[in-house]
């Protein structure tokens, strides 16, 4: 018999039904929301169904937030380079992420799952490069009690031949050395991640992640296309996150990168895509007639430099959309609450129309609902509804940054901080109560991190020496963001 518990004297976030909150209760019955009591009779009758009984005190009951673009094995790369664009970053970031092993990526799954659990994050879309170690990632994954999208890299072409930057013979050659995806091998590995792990334990997703479309040749991109559309699975990929990529998309195919990808039957509702800083007006139509996703991801778009995103208009036009934090090395934090306060405000000094900012209601829902539709589970999270998937966070709103007014909405997104955060269930299931972690030991994690991280920064020494030589030719191909 499936598990149940009732959420009683919580006070709810129901965006649909207004910015108040609406006081009642919440019965989980296995991995599903089975009715949300609103009236005396409704709780008394959901009370006597459960097994369990858990009173919420007054406490706030909100969907789980989705993390929708996110690197896992950055966790580990706090305090290394982020003062330069994203294409000479992207040298560092990859230096160091040779030097990972089996242990180093399981740490950095967990050490990134204790921070988004701790910060009412129940899942996360994984956009993972280093396909040598997906099993140990997707065994972190499991074992974390979060709910992910798995997405791991494709791509054999690298940005200095996408961007056709000059550079010395000694540094290209050894830059050409990089890894490339074969496409047969490639197809081997999707095909037989989705026959063992999509589907596990009811939280694993798995999905293909090319890391661009620029980055992928014409046979890579036909293996994504057959892929998706033979599984069915979500696809998850970065788009004219800088000017020069997007100047350089308009350059090599008529009327640019997402002209190119609809050619291909690329286009779908069934794609998320990190960034679109630089997309056109006519191509947010495009995505919006496709039902594409466009993850915002601000903080990592500010720490690169890589420009704004045009909100109000992605918005305007119905463009489906979500929020990201990116890697740790650019994003920082992995917090929605602070991504949302960003979403919130960014695009007002460019925006003179008041009317046109974003409203709470609209981030709120970018950040649960639209996290969801990336994640592959449209209609199934991010809302507290019968039939919803029970991903849940309690909220205590007697913390000094909530206390204060009722809370609202509007409220919580310029408020909320993971020191608001007491409980938090993925799937039905607790994943933190009362502070602590219970899917896995987190001290374990943390004790052991240090040492790790010590060791790969050793390790990617003469890597890193290329990049920092490398770096200032893709400098002088870049063309600023903003």
């Amino acid at each position: 018999m499936a598990s149940s518990v009732y959420i009683a004297n919580g006070r709810l976030v129901r965006p649909g039904a207004g910015d108040t909150l609406t006081p009642g209760g919440v019965l989980v019955e296995g991995d599903r929301i089975t009715v949300v009591a609103l009236t005396p009779d409704e709780q008394a009758s959901a009370r006597a169904r459960a097994g369990d009984l858990v009173d919420a005190a007054g406490a706030i009951v909100m969907p789980g937030l989705v993390n929708a673009h996110y690197h896992s094995y950055s966790t580990l790369l706090k305090g290394t380079q982020n003062g330069l664009p994203l294409e000479p970053w992207a040298l560092y970031t990859v230096a160091y992420g040779r030097a990972l092993g089996d242990e180093a990526i399981r740490l950095a799954v967990l050490l990134g799952a204790a921070e988004m659990l701790r910060n009412g994050v129940t899942g996360c879309v994984d956009h993972f490069p280093h396909t040598r170690w997906v099993e140990s990632a997707l065994a972190a994954h499991e074992a974390s009690g979060m709910r992910v999208a798995f997405a791991p890299f494709m791509h054999d072409v690298l940005d200095h031949e996408f961007l056709a930057l000059a550079l010395p013979p000694a540094i290209r050659t050894a830059l050409d050395a990089s890894p490339r995806t074969d496409a047969a091998d490639a197809e081997r590995m999707y095909r037989d991640l989705a026959r063992r792990w999509h589907g596990r334990a009811g939280r694993i997703t798995l999905a293909l992640g090319p890391n661009a479309f620029q980055r992928c040749s014409p046979r890579l991109v036909a293996t994504w296309r057959r892929l998706g559309d033979e599984l069915g699975l979500p696809v998850h990929t970065h788009l004219v996150e800088t000017r020069a990529q997007a100047a350089r998309g308009r350059a090599v195919w008529s009327g640019g990168t997402v002209a190119e990808m609809a050619r291909r039957g690329l286009l779908n509702d069934r794609l998320s895509l990190a960034h679109g800083i630089w997309l056109e007006p006519d191509e947010h139509a495009l995505l919006a007639r496709h039902g594409v996703t466009i993850v915002h991801n601000p903080a990592s778009n500010l720490m690169l430099g890589s420009g704004r995103l045009a909100l109000p208009s992605l918005i305007g036009r119905g463009v489906p959309l979500a929020l990201g934090t990116d890697s740790s090395n650019s994003g920082g934090r992995h917090s929605l609450f602070e991504i949302m306060r960003l979403a919130l405000m960014l695009s007002r000094p460019e925006t003179s129309d008041s009317r046109a900012w974003p409203a709470a209601s609209r981030v709120f829902e970018m950040a649960t609902t639209g996290g969801g539709r990336a994640l592959g589970l449209s209609g199934e999270l991010g809302s507290i509804e019968p039939g919803r998937r029970a991903d849940l966070v309690l909220l205590d709103p007697r913390t000094a940054a909530l206390a204060g007014a009722p809370v609202t909405v509007p409220h919580l997104v310029q408020h909320a901080s993971a020191e608001s955060v007491t409980a938090v269930m993925v799937n039905g299931a607790w994943a933190l109560r009362d502070g602590r972690i219970l899917a896995f030991d987190e001290r374990a994690v943390i004790a052991r991190v240090l040492d790790v991280t010590t060791e790969l920064l050793a390790r990617a020494r003469a890597d890193v020496e290329l990049a920092a030589a490398a770096a200032p030719y893709f400098l002088a191909g870049h063309t600023p963001g903003v």
